[in-house]
């Protein structure tokens, strides 16, 4: 069967539906700017709307466009089939100013009473979408589950919280397809440090122990301790690290040590997760606090930083259980993000050395024989920024997001342009400090949780287009 569809630009999309007996329904895609009410009007104001929607195999594309206000015409189009929604928003000179995109397998009859949301946002800057969640944490792990969640849990109560205290355990949630926030029924088996996600499945680390659970069903089992790993204590609290090949790595190296205030509790094991969900480890030659950890398709997981002594960088290759050092001098920063900036080049930004700033450097971590990082002059982080998650952009370009030193430090954010040389701030719409960054299933990057300046909690969610 197919629909036709026809609508107009903003504030809604009106699509014509046929149901089951062949009589005319109307779904209704209403393109929503959030918090920031007047995403459409800042200047450069929209002047042309463009709004199109693909199935998952990439067959079917309809697209129309018009001015705000104007009617749409999408044809017809297949009812039976999952769309991901996007929209852009296009000033008099042609340039895309705001941008939107939904979860992929939007299924166009089971939208919840005939209205599908779409977020649009100003492109290069910090908005927040509609809602928010129900409670945040302080220093919570997140992560991206089921292709269409992003969740928070753990952490520490925010001061302020309803009732006083939120049960670390319980898993809060902002669903990418409904546009808002929620909590789960229950609690988790363990007030996560690290999380790593399989689909529906979700594993959650503490110093305890480690548990799968099933949140489509909420059952759970304990996860068994790995040959090679003394405890999942020696990992909980590390990054997670996503690999091409859908392994996954929880660095115990990356968690905070002695210059981010923590009491330094350096180590030297990596929990590899497989894409089958099966449990590994692999050791570095040096345990490290604080340190770097990026993938690099082609060479493997690279850990950088984080140990005054030993190799500045060690790499996991594919298949590997032991990490092999790399000839780079030793690397005591702490607290810097690293990022893939080119063939075979990866960037450190952030950090703290010495007590001070690090600088941004350069690695190329397949080098054999005399290796050493590059610094790039004028392109540091204008304070000392810690617990840094940094991004790939385009063109070389890498968005850092970390806390300034000192107990009650903010989250910032910078776009580090590695080739320019360059650094800007761009500013979250919500000052907050022990915020969640994590990459969205639609493409996005996302910040939860944290509490503002004044020890409120910050319940909105921010987003940021990288393209």
């Amino acid at each position: 069967m197919k629909i036709p569809l026809l609508g107009r630009v903003l504030p809604a999309l009106a699509l014509s539906l046929l149901g089951c007996a062949g009589e005319p329904w109307t779904l209704t895609v209403e393109v929503v700017p959030g918090h920031e009410a007047t995403a459409f009007q800042d200047d450069p104001p929209v002047a042309r709307v463009e709004v199109t929607a693909t199935t998952a195999e990439g067959d079917v594309t309809v697209s129309a466009a018009a001015a705000p206000g104007g009617e749409l015409d999408f044809g017809e189009i297949p009812a039976e089939r999952a769309y991901t929604f996007e929209v852009r928003g296009l000033d008099a000179g042609g340039a895309t100013v705001v941008r939107g995109r939904s979860a992929a397998g939007i299924y166009l009859a089971a939208v919840t009473g005939n209205v599908l949301p779409l977020f649009a946002q100003r492109t290069g800057r910090w908005a927040r979408p509609p809602g928010e969640l129900a409670a945040s944490r302080v220093g919570a792990p997140g992560a991206a589950l089921a292709e269409r969640y992003l969740i928070l849990t753990g952490g520490a109560t925010a001061a302020g919280a309803a009732a006083g205290t939120v049960d670390p355990a319980r898993l809060d949630a902002y669903d990418l397809a409904a546009w808002g926030g929620s909590a789960t029924s229950g609690a988790l088996p363990r007030a996560a440090r690290s999380l790593v996600v399989r689909g529906d499945l979700l594993l959650t680390l503490d110093d305890e122990g480690a548990s799968w659970t099933d949140i489509a069903s909420g059952q759970s089992a304990e996860a068994s301790l790995p040959e090679g790993l003394g405890s999942f204590a020696e990992v909980a609290g590390g990054r997670t690290v996503e690999a091409s090949d859908g392994r996954s790595f929880v660095v115990g190296a990356t968690r905070a040590g002695a210059a981010a205030g923590a009491p330094g509790a350096p180590s030297d094991k990596v929990l590899v997760v497989g894409a089958d969900g099966a449990l590994s480890v692999a050791k570095l030659r040096h345990a490290r606090a604080g340190a770097a950890a990026v993938w690099v398709e082609g060479l493997g997981l690279v850990v950088a930083g984080g140990s005054a002594d030993g190799a500045g960088l060690e790499v996991l290759g594919d298949g590997a259980t032991e990490f092999s050092p790399r000839p780079f001098p030793p690397d005591a920063s702490e607290g810097a993000g690293a990022a893939v900036t080119g063939p075979g080049e990866i960037a450190l930004v952030g950090g703290v050395q010495g007590g001070a700033a690090a600088p941004t450097r350069r690695l190329a971590p397949g080098c054999a024989v005399t290796c050493a990082a590059v610094e790039v002059e004028g392109a540091a982080l204008p304070a000392a920024v810690g617990g840094v998650a940094a991004f790939a952009l385009p063109g070389g370009r890498v968005l850092a997001l970390g806390s300034e030193a000192g107990e009650d430090g903010l989250t910032r954010s910078f776009i580090v342009d590695v080739a320019a040389a360059q650094v800007e701030e761009l500013p979250l719409r919500e000052p907050r400090r022990g915020a969640a960054v994590v990459p969205a299933p639609n493409g996005t990057l996302a910040v939860l949780g944290g509490v503002h300046a004044d020890g409120t909690p910050a319940l909105t969610i921010e987003t940021f287009f990288p393209e």
